[in-house]
């Protein structure tokens, strides 16, 4: 009996692309392996800038509540800082990485203020044990988000990658990042919340980790045009507030947004199915 020249045509080419298919590589989610709220002010100590015994940090606190920055009515003012330190040991992946830090925030209860500008740095390991830590100062910014007031718990997923790939690099055991209002704000916009921080481990914020290759948006470790259909949904353009944590693999330039630059190095970086 002869084979049907179409059948077989169809059948080849459905074993070739089980054959070929690769799975997306799964992200290792990290946990804080310890966490703390820095405060300047204490019940009753001033705001004043400066580590002290008015001051209060803590760790494991069940702290719910604000992050601040308040500089208006020292008398009775504080500014809270929350810091969380994650353990890269247990990691099984080398650079290049993708990385990605998930939080939640809601905005103030005050009404009307204008939009609170939260920001997070990366920040020195090790380093939230005492009074002293609220005088360290973070190693560099990953970025901001805007908070509007009376806006409900929000999720976001802030690119981190570079920060965690030259830490794994360096051969550091720890990694931190630490949110606060921005420094440079004035106080009309000078409060968020970061609500059941303690409550249980789902609650604070978790690290997200996989390998990386610029543009791999599927993982399969080629760019072709499965890959151009995710880009194509996070191309917005320069100067965007909130880059959603699945176009960070496309923000090549780091800069939070997916733009020209970032077209540019999509073309470069297109291989084709492999």
């Amino acid at each position: 009996m002869g084979r049907n020249p179409i059948m077989s045509a169809v059948l080849l080419a459905a074993l070739y692309a089980v054959g070929s298919a690769s799975p997306a590589r799964a992200a290792e989610v990290l946990s804080p392996v310890a966490d703390g709220t820095i405060l300047d002010g204490g019940i009753f100590g001033l705001f004043d800038g400066l580590p002290d015994d008015w001051d209060w940090t803590f760790n494991d606190s069940g702290y719910e509540g604000s992050i601040t920055r308040t500089t208006t009515r020292p008398e009775s003012s504080l500014e809270h800082r929350v810091v969380w330190e994650y353990d890269l040991r247990g990691l099984n992946l080398q650079p290049p990485i993708i990385a990605s830090l998930t939080f939640e925030v809601r905005g103030a209860t005050v009404f009307p203020l204008p939009d609170s500008p939260v920001a997070v740095f990366a920040y020195p390991a090790d380093l939230i044990e005492s009074k002293n830590d609220y005088n360290v100062a973070p190693t560099a910014l990953e970025g901001v988000v805007k908070v509007k007031p009376l806006q409900p718990t929000t999720s976001y997923a802030m690119n981190v990658s570079r920060t965690v790939e030259e830490a794994i690099r360096a051969g550091r055991q720890m990694v931190a990042f630490r949110i606060q209002i921005d420094p440079a704000t004035p106080n009309d916009r000078n409060q968020a919340f970061i609500d059941a921080l303690d409550a249980k481990p789902e609650t604070k914020p978790r690290l997200s980790v996989r390998i990386g290759k610029p543009f791999d948006d599927d993982g399969d470790g080629d760019v072709d045009l499965d890959d151009y259909a995710g880009f194509s949904e996070c191309l917005s353009g320069p100067q965007v507030d909130d880059l959603p944590g699945a176009c960070h693999v496309h923000d090549v330039d780091g800069d939070e947004d997916v733009d020209a630059v970032d077209t540019a190095g999509f073309q470069l970086r297109f291989t084709g199915p492999q």
